[in-house]
């Protein structure tokens, strides 16, 4: 974190918690809705066509808070090692992540250089 200005410190740790705090809302507004949907399941009669399109509805909610899950988590580790001093650190070469990568993206754990070359190595 030797790069980065307590300034940029101090707004990256600000990004970071709004960002938690809109997950949370996010994973907060979606519980309750996925209550009800589960519980209209089984005191309603439905023809197979609703059932298929309730399904398919909750399989794409249930991907939704999977992926908001898993941003909390991003963003939870991205806070300890803030925490720590690692922030700001690749975890592939060891190397500088710049300021503006990471307040573009707070939670990056690549530069850029080793982002592109995990991504071009999936399938």
């Amino acid at each position: 974190m030797k790069h980065l200005h307590t300034e940029d410190c101090i707004a990256l740790a600000k990004q970071l918690q709004a960002m938690k705090h809109e997950v949370l809302a996010e994973l907060r507004a979606s519980a309750p809705h996925v209550d009800s949907e589960a519980a209209s399941l089984g005191s309603e009669v439905h023809a197979n066509a609703d059932d298929a399109e309730l399904e398919r509805e909750q399989e794409l909610k249930s991907a939704e808070i999977e992926n908001d899950r898993h941003r909390l988590h991003e963003i939870e580790q991205a806070e300890r090692r803030m925490a720590d001093g690692r922030y700001g650190i690749c975890v592939d070469c060891g190397e500088e992540i710049p300021r503006l990568r990471l307040l573009a993206q707070p939670v990056a754990i690549r530069c850029a250089a080793c982002q592109t070359a995990l991504e071009s190595r999936l399938p």
